[in-house]
């Protein structure tokens, strides 16, 4: 009696603390994981992003030419209908022009030619007269202003406005006499006239276009795909890092904000030093940090457009914030979850030590043949486990393949099997061994899904009576040479990938052959490729195994691996022996 109590001591001292042990190990390697695949998938959402940027940037571009285009037509219009002196114009002219241009105002300016100024006299809006010009962009438009009076056209400033003949159209701005407007003006005189024609519209085409055009609409997407994801913002890096600043006694002008698209409430005082080092590198910094009371990750992807509408918005940074106490929190309900799988799973063992020490004890057996009977009890369980665990192997195989091409009846029939009734489904696919039926019905699935055109024929496989671990290290060696000849043709055009599996058993051998109309291996690769590690695929967790795996079995078997490659097709040839026991028939 107190052997076992000691012994169920230890058991649940020992047990407890390796599942203590590895609950720990797979927490932290579980939020790595998530961490690194949050990380890829922002990867994945920032290119979207900014690639939608960059056409919605070619496209405003394009957009802000044709609006520069109606203003200078509205411009000569308005000028047809005046008179050519500025004492001759009245206010409701100009409110009458604007209704019929269609534009949302109309102001005359008068130039003070001793002042270098500018000075709103006649407008549709009352807010515009006496307006001065003489500080807007510390001094830019005056400058171009004054060409267009003196030399009736302007001298054209990169990435800033669009020049036309006697025109100079400004981009979008804030409104300096309603500085809650965003507006686009345009500035006409060709001598004919002693004022600067200036006909402008709102801010609600452009928004119309962006609404189109989709940066927003592309960052809501990407928000709603991931939810993870806080919010994402798109900013202009000169404000963000101090290079631009705006007067504090003035309204934030729109061309020079510092929020471009999306959102940014969570802020931290690192953003500034973050974004510096992402522009440094020209590439994504990721940091984990606590903003407003939350764990984030902080994504800060540089972006750097040539051409851009935003006018001297070269530098612009995407900065995606990542919930990091939603992922701990999953993480750690899927960790609860595996504890209370883990304690169900150490109470039943301390059952089961419990009746195999009571049954012992009821034997009257000494205690060596107590030791020994339950260690034979144990080795059977284990052994039996190991035996269901192939069967499982095969029967997944099976029934993922029925139930993928949707044969419902076979499915329950294979099912009822597994109660030991004892129906054939061989019918299902032509190969007598189910391991290799549900195989090939699931990589016939898959190929569907990557729409390849995957054929197979298998002929002898009646002959065969092999024992489970060779079915099993079978259909691992086809399933591994399957899915590099689907990885081969994915480069193909979709009605020109062809993978075809050939296997026969005949002079007491057994022949597989996988194909595929792939691009053709290289010489100097055609020895590396079955070396462990290597591959020529993108980088994965058991990425470079695959035929290292198949050779090592195939060898295990005494067998020979064979390639063939040209640019028709590339095939695998297995050849293994097989002995008289796992024969049936004259093969």
């Amino acid at each position: 009696m107190i052997g076992f109590r000691r012994l169920m001591i230890v058991y649940i001292l020992v047990m407890g603390l390796l599942l203590i042990f590895l609950n720990g190990i797979y927490y932290y390697t579980m939020r790595s994981t998530l961490l690194d695949g949050q990380k890829q998938s922002i990867e994945m959402m920032t290119s979207h992003i900014k690639s939608s940027l960059e056409i919605t940037q070619k496209g405003e571009m394009l957009f802000e030419e044709a609006l520069a285009d109606k203003l200078r037509l509205a411009s000569i219009a308005a000028q047809n209908m005046l008179p050519h002196k500025l004492d001759e114009v009245t206010n409701e002219q100009l409110v009458q022009i604007r209704a019929k241009l269609g534009i949302e105002d109309l102001t005359l300016f008068k130039y003070l030619k001793e002042e270098n100024n500018f000075v709103g006299v006649k407008s549709s809006d009352p807010k515009e007269i006496g307006m001065t010009t003489e500080t807007w962009g510390g001094g830019k438009w005056n400058k171009v202003f004054k060409e267009l009076m003196e030399k009736h056209n302007a001298t054209p400033i990169p990435n800033f406005g669009e020049n036309l003949p006697s025109f100079w159209a400004g981009p979008f701005d804030t409104s300096s006499s309603d500085p809650s407007k965003i507006s686009k003006w345009g500035y006409y005189n060709d001598g004919t006239t002693d004022y600067l024609i200036d006909p402008y519209i709102s801010e609600s085409i452009i928004n119309r276009f962006r609404d189109k055009a989709g940066v927003e609409f592309n960052i809501e997407e990407q928000e709603k795909s991931n939810p993870l994801i806080l919010e994402i913002g798109i900013l202009n890096d000169k404000i963000l890092q101090g290079e631009w600043k705006t007067p504090k006694d003035k309204p934030e002008w729109h061309s020079e904000r510092k929020l471009l698209y999306g959102k940014y409430s969570y802020t931290s005082s690192e953003d500034s030093a973050m974004a510096k080092e992402a522009f440094s590198k020209m590439e994504k910094v990721h940091k984990v940090m606590e903003i407003n009371g939350r764990s984030v990750l902080r994504t800060y992807s540089p972006i750097s457009l040539e051409d851009n509408v935003n006018k001297g918005f070269d530098r612009m940074l995407i900065i995606v914030t990542s919930d990091m106490d939603q992922m701990t929190s999953d993480l750690v309900r899927k960790e609860v979850r595996i504890s209370i799988v883990a304690l169900i799973i150490l109470v039943i063992g301390a059952l089961m030590i419990s009746a195999v020490v009571s049954y012992i004890k009821k034997q009257g057996r000494i205690v060596n043949d107590v030791q020994s009977m339950y260690l034979q009890n144990i080795d059977s369980l284990f052994k039996t486990i190991k035996e269901y665990r192939h069967d499982f192997v095969n029967h997944i195989f099976a029934l993922t393949g029925l139930a993928r091409i949707k044969k419902y009846d076979e499915l329950e029939e294979y099912l009822h099997s597994l109660s030991h009734i004892n129906k054939s489904f061989n019918e299902i696919v032509d190969v007598q061994v189910p391991a290799f039926n549900g195989l090939i019905q699931a990589k016939a699935a898959q190929a569907l899904e990557r729409k390849i055109n995957f054929e197979y024929d298998f002929t002898g496989f009646e002959h065969l009576n092999l024992d489970i671990l060779k079915v099993t290290n079978l259909v691992r060696i086809t399933g591994n040479l399957v899915d590099n000849a689907f990885y081969a043709v994915q480069e193909r055009d979709e009605d020109d990938r062809k993978v075809e599996v050939i296997a026969r058993v005949e002079q007491k051998r057994l022949t597989i052959q996988v194909l595929n109309n792939g691009e053709p291996i290289p010489d100097e690769l055609r020895e590396r490729i079955f070396e462990h590690g290597f591959t020529t695929k993108p980088r994965t967790r058991n990425s470079g195994l695959g035929l290292a795996i198949v050779r090592k079995l195939v060898e295990g078997y005494h067998g020979r691996i064979e390639l063939k490659t040209s640019d028709e097709y590339t095939c695998f040839k297995i050849e293994i022996p097989l002995s008289p026991k796992e024969l049936h028939g004259n093969v």
